[in-house]
Parts: structure tokens; C-alpha cells; sequence
């Protein structure tokens, strides 16, 4: 078995009454429901990170895309009006270049 540690946190009221609920209506513990979590967000947020380390590792390989790429291939998958993200595009340049 894991070896097993205590912490302790202050929770906003609201949050505490839904967590008690929680532990209440599924049966565990507030432990377990803490421990669980916990897992699922750091499992995530690994899994974000790595994804994030890896496009940074392909960038500095050269294998990146330019962003006009990305839009073309959203656009061409309907994820995406091309004239709109263009004309958007366009008025943020004249703005920048008249704060500039």
C-alpha cells in the first residue's frame, strides 16, 4: 500500500455543502472523492502539458505550421468562415497600426 499523508485545505462554503452532498449521495468517503480528484485533474493537466511540451519540441524542430495554415485547414473542415477570420484579421492589423 502507498504510503498515505495528510493536507489540508480551506474550501469556500458553497463548495464544502456540494462536496459533503457528493460524498453523501455517492457513498464515499470526502477522502476518496479528494483522492479522485485530484487524480483526474493531474492526469489531465500532465496530459495538457506534455501536449504542449511536444507542439514547443516540434516548433524548435521546424516542423511547425503557420497560423494562416491552421486557419485554411479549419476552414476547409467547417470549422471555420475564412472571409470572416480574414476581414477580422485585417481590422486588427489596421488597429494595432494606428495605436502603434
Amino acid at each position: 500500500m502507498a504510503v498515505m499523508s495528510t493536507t489540508s485545505m480551506r474550501l469556500p462554503g458553497d463548495l464544502r455543502a456540494r462536496y459533503d452532498a457528493m460524498a453523501r449521495l455517492t457513498g464515499q468517503s470526502r477522502n476518496d472523492l479528494i483522492v479522485q480528484a485530484m487524480e483526474e485533474f493531474i492526469e489531465r493537466e500532465m496530459r495538457e502539458l506534455a501536449m504542449i511540451q511536444e507542439g514547443i519540441d516540434e516548433i524548435e524542430r521546424g516542423e511547425g505550421v503557420s497560423l494562416e495554415e491552421v486557419a485554411r485547414d479549419f476552414a476547409a473542415r467547417g470549422m471555420l468562415d475564412l472571409d470572416a477570420y480574414n476581414r477580422d484579421r485585417e481590422q486588427a492589423r489596421r488597429e494595432q497600426r494606428t495605436t502603434a
